[in-house]
C-alpha cells in the first residue's frame, strides 16, 4: 500500500528555544494532524481523476499514532494511483497527490498555529 503521510515530531528543546511552555503541545499537534487529515482526504478525493470512481472511493485516512496520519488508497497490487500520479509510457501524468499536498500543506501550518494558541502553549 502506498501512502501520503503526515508525521509531526518536535523535541521539547525546540519549544524551549521558541519560548513556549513545556509539554502540552502534543495534543494540540495531534488535533492539527486530525484537521489536516480530514482536509487531505476530501481534497484528494476531489483531485483524483474520475474514470470508474473506484480510486476516489478507495481513498481513506488512517491514524497510526499520535501526531501521525496517512491518506491511502486500497487499490493496490500494483498501486493504481502511482500510474495516475506519474504517468506511464502511454499515459500523461496527472499529479493529483502533488496538488493535494500543495493545497493542504499551508492548512497544516495554520492548524498547528491555531491549536497551539488555543491550547495555551504560546505564552
Amino acid at each position: 500500500m502506498a501512502d501520503f503521510s503526515v508525521d509531526i515530531k518536535f523535541d521539547d528543546s525546540y519549544f524551549k528555544k521558541l519560548g513556549l511552555k513545556e509539554g502540552g503541545y502534543e495534543d494540540a499537534l495531534d488535533t492539527a494532524v486530525d484537521h489536516t487529515l480530514h482536509d487531505a482526504e476530501n481534497t484528494m478525493r476531489r483531485e483524483a481523476p474520475i474514470d470508474t470512481g473506484n480510486l476516489r472511493r478507495s481513498i481513506s485516512k488512517f491514524k497510526p499514532g499520535k501526531c501521525q496520519g496517512q491518506i491511502h488508497s486500497s487499490l493496490h497490487n500494483p498501486p493504481y494511483w502511482i500510474y495516475l500520479q506519474y504517468g506511464t509510457s502511454k499515459m500523461s501524468p496527472n499529479p493529483f497527490v502533488t496538488r493535494t499536498a500543495r493545497k493542504v500543506g499551508p492548512k497544516l501550518t495554520r492548524y498547528i498555529h491555531e491549536e497551539l494558541k488555543n491550547s495555551g502553549v504560546f505564552e
